[in-house]
C-alpha cells in the first residue's frame, strides 16, 4: 500500500484500466454510430465489429472494476471514474477531430483535481 494514496499500485493499476476500458468503448461506440449502427435497428448493432467490441470492453471494464471494489471503498474507488470525462474528450480530439474548448481543458482539470484529492492522503 502506498503511504501517499493509501491504495496499492494494484488497485490504481485496475482503477485506471477500468478507465481505460470505459473510455475506449465510448470511442468504439461512437465509431460504430459513425458507421452505421442504430440502436432502433438492432441488426445494425450485430453486424457492426465496433459495437460489438465496444460491449466486449464495457463488460471487461466491469469485471476489472470488481476486482477495485474488493479492495478500495467506494467512496475512494469511484471518483477515479470520473477520469474518464478527462479521457473521452481527449480521445475524440485525436479519433474524430473534436474540438477540445477552453471549458473543457478547464473541467477535465478540475475532474484530476477532485480525484486526487479524494486519492492521495
Amino acid at each position: 500500500m502506498n503511504e501517499a494514496t493509501g491504495l496499492s499500485a494494484t488497485s490504481v493499476a485496475l482503477a485506471l484500466g477500468t478507465v481505460a476500458l470505459n473510455s475506449g468503448a465510448q470511442i468504439l461506440l461512437r465509431s460504430a454510430a459513425l458507421r452505421g449502427a442504430t440502436p432502433t435497428e438492432p441488426a445494425t448493432l450485430l453486424k457492426s465489429p465496433l459495437f460489438l467490441v465496444a460491449l466486449a470492453a464495457y463488460a471487461l471494464s466491469v469485471l476489472v472494476w470488481l476486482s477495485v471494489l474488493r479492495k478500495v471503498p467506494l467512496s475512494v474507488a469511484m471518483p477515479f471514474m470520473a477520469l474518464v470525462y478527462v479521457v473521452v474528450p481527449i480521445a475524440a480530439r485525436f479519433a474524430f477531430g473534436d474540438e477540445l474548448s477552453l471549458r473543457t481543458v478547464g473541467g477535465a482539470a478540475l475532474v484530476i483535481a477532485g480525484v486526487l484529492v479524494v486519492a492521495v492522503k
